[in-house]
């Protein structure tokens, strides 16, 4: 079974080995879908980084 990673930016599942663009961020890297992701993420990590607040909960 392949890993996957979830792109922080976009929420598509992309294989790591195989993904276009990776950043670091506070000792964790993260893998995107395309450049564009990644460069969004770089201009500000903070906004992807948080985690989701879930409803109801």
């Amino acid at each position: 079974m392949a890993m996957t990673a979830r792109d922080p930016v976009c929420g598509m599942m992309v294989d790591p080995a195989e993904a276009p663009a990776k950043s670091e961020h506070q000792g964790r890297t993260y893998y995107f879908c395309a450049p564009g992701c990644k460069q969004a993420f770089d201009r500000e990590p903070e906004k992807y980084v948080q985690p989701r607040r879930r409803c109801c909960g």
